[in-house]
């Protein structure tokens, strides 16, 4: 099988590459510069002898998209049609991958594929907008709502446990305590948890818009609580509100999901988040501390 990749560098796409070439598939990376700027059958051409393209590649800074409000289109909106068109034009299914952040304030328990979407940000608007361009050119296109992912190299600046874990080495170090959000709650998720479940949704010719997040849900400050306890460090982590983080986009305090769709297919339920956690924790050899290292 040969699988053509946007954004085959970030947090999600790498780990496609991976499982992908781990399991003996060709992975074909589409880099920015290579279709910016190119007519739809341009890039077509390129897609030939494709199987299906996973579209990863999107401007995930929600901040910055609050003030450069063009650019945040243009990269979530613009170049998804583009790369749709493209694919629909090479007869290539496509993959999308958005987020569950796209749900919005509207309900406060975790939500399924038939709650309204109602786009709190200017990201997660071009998002939902980027959704719509993809069902729209052909119905076997799948889409994929995730969030609060983890996994992947402790380097990747948005590695948000290897970053907790960085702060709450600095911070014991300091004598201080962590401020953690108490009112925001998500579903933390694994990258290669992800990356299972949706080669299985393709090897079973679904399409259409999925939930896809390890089961359980957590507020924010749960989450960090865990990952401190399972990296091994000593640092209290104290509840703050959401405003006193004083962010530019009104993130939902409730990003939280499950599976409805998939559970009602047939599928088995994902790894609940805390044990996916500890195993990534676990693997991070080298940049987590062993027992022996403890003081």
């Amino acid at each position: 099988m040969k699988v053509a990749i946007t954004g085959a560098g970030g947090l999600l796409g790498s780990a496609f590459v991976d499982a992908l070439t781990a399991g003996g598939h060709t992975v074909q990376a589409v880099n920015r510069a290579s279709i910016d700027g190119c007519l739809p059958h341009v890039i077509a051409e390129r897609l030939k002898g494709v199987d299906w393209l996973l579209h990863a590649a999107a401007n995930t800074n929600v901040e910055q998209c609050e003030v450069d409000v063009e650019a945040c289109y243009r990269d979530n909106l613009v170049l998804t049609e583009q790369v749709v068109d493209a694919a629909r034009l090479a007869g290539v299914p496509v993959v999308y991958m958005s987020s569950t952040g796209v749900y919005g304030n509207g309900a406060n328990i975790p939500y399924a594929e038939y709650h309204d979407a109602q786009p709190p940000t200017h990201h997660h608007r071009a998002k939902l907008l980027g959704e719509a361009a993809v069902m729209a050119r052909s119905g076997a296109n799948l889409v994929i709502r995730t969030g609060w992912l983890f996994g992947g190299a402790p380097e990747n600046p948005k590695n948000f446990v290897a970053r907790r874990i960085e702060e709450a080495r600095r911070v014991s170090a300091e004598g201080g305590v962590m401020k953690s959000n108490r009112q925001q709650v998500g579903s933390p998720t694994a990258t290669y948890d992800v990356v299972n479940r949706v080669l299985a949704l393709v090897a079973s010719g679904h399409a259409g818009i999925f939930n896809c997040v390890n089961t359980g849900s957590a507020s924010r400050i749960e989450y960090v609580r865990e990952i401190v306890r399972l990296s091994g460090e000593s640092v209290a982590v104290e509840p703050a509100d959401a405003v006193s983080f004083n962010r530019r986009a009104q993130v939902s305090n409730n990003e939280a999901a499950v599976n409805w769709r998939m559970t009602h297919l047939g599928f088995e339920p994902m790894p609940r988040w805390e044990d996916s956690l500890a195993a990534y924790i676990a693997s991070l050899c080298g940049f987590t501390r062993t027992e022996g290292d403890r003081a």
